[in-house]
């Protein structure tokens, strides 16, 4: 008995599909404001999740903040990983800046992620993280190449 034959370009898409157009990135600042709407308890049908959904739309937001930095500066670094992305930050924003990137990145990861022994978080930390994140993109809005 022989084994079946596996074919080439396993995984690819046929070329006769045709590809959706993708939908416009929201703004960095599109996302602060579906952020203040969650805060402000102006969306509703959020229910439970509306605090770990406002976790991660701030991370989104900071995420792309980083990544408008290397579409500036070092397109190259688009491609890595963000924890290798926040270990380059270091030489473009500088030490403190690249610090305080990392350590509101973690938060926000933690709190975006479900754990059943924690509680999500509250409002007061939500409004911290977003005057944190929105203070970092500006920030990183102004880095200039070296």
């Amino acid at each position: 008995m022989t084994a079946p034959r596996r074919s080439r370009g396993r995984g690819r898409r046929p070329p006769h599909r045709t590809e959706r157009p993708r939908a416009p990135r929201p703004t960095v600042v599109e996302r602060f404001e579906v952020v203040d709407r969650l805060l402000d308890g102006e969306v509703t049908d959020a229910g439970g999740v509306w605090s770990r959904a406002t976790a991660w739309i701030l991370r989104l937001a900071l995420e792309q903040s980083v990544d408008e930095l290397w579409a500036r500066l070092a397109p190259d670094l688009l491609r890595c990983p963000m924890r290798a992305q926040l270990l380059a930050l270091r030489s473009y924003a500088g030490p403190d800046t690249a610090a305080q990137v990392a350590t509101v990145w973690a938060a926000l990861s933690r709190a975006a992620h479900h754990h059943d022994y924690e509680l999500a978080p509250g409002v007061t930390e939500l409004r911290r993280w977003r005057d944190q994140t929105a203070a970092i993109a500006l920030v990183l809005s102004k880095v200039e190449s070296r």
